[in-house]
């Protein structure tokens, strides 16, 4: 029984040590920590190198609508922010009139000294 104790306690340490091997993709070869970060930063670099994601999509996104629709519905989501404001505007002008009148018209504090 202290056999199997110490031979896990032998595989917790190996799986804790820094030059463990890690799962990489399913059917690819486990690698140190070391590979899959340079893995990582080769990943990394592919990706800050090509084209900019946004640039693709508005190109595609030209190709399928015309100006004229796009420009429409970035003021249709402009009118809605506008809505909320609107709505965010009303709900703090209530708290404010609910705390004046809650305190009084004036809402400071008057300390006088001698």
């Amino acid at each position: 029984m202290t056999e199997l104790g110490g031979t896990r306690r032998a595989a917790r340490h190996q799986r804790s040590s820094r030059q463990t091997e890690v799962m990489g993709s399913p059917g690819m070869p486990a690698t140190t920590d070391d590979e899959r970060v340079a893995e990582l930063e080769a990943r990394l670099d592919r990706l800050e190198t090509s084209t900019n994601l946004r640039e693709r999509g508005q190109a595609m996104m030209d190709k399928v609508m015309p100006p004229e629709a796009s420009r429409h519905f970035r003021n249709a989501a402009r009118e809605q922010l506008l809505g909320f404001r609107s709505i965010v505007d009303f709900w703090i002008r209530r708290v404010d009139a609910m705390e004046r009148s809650a305190v009084g018209d004036d809402p400071r504090e008057t300390i006088e000294i001698d």
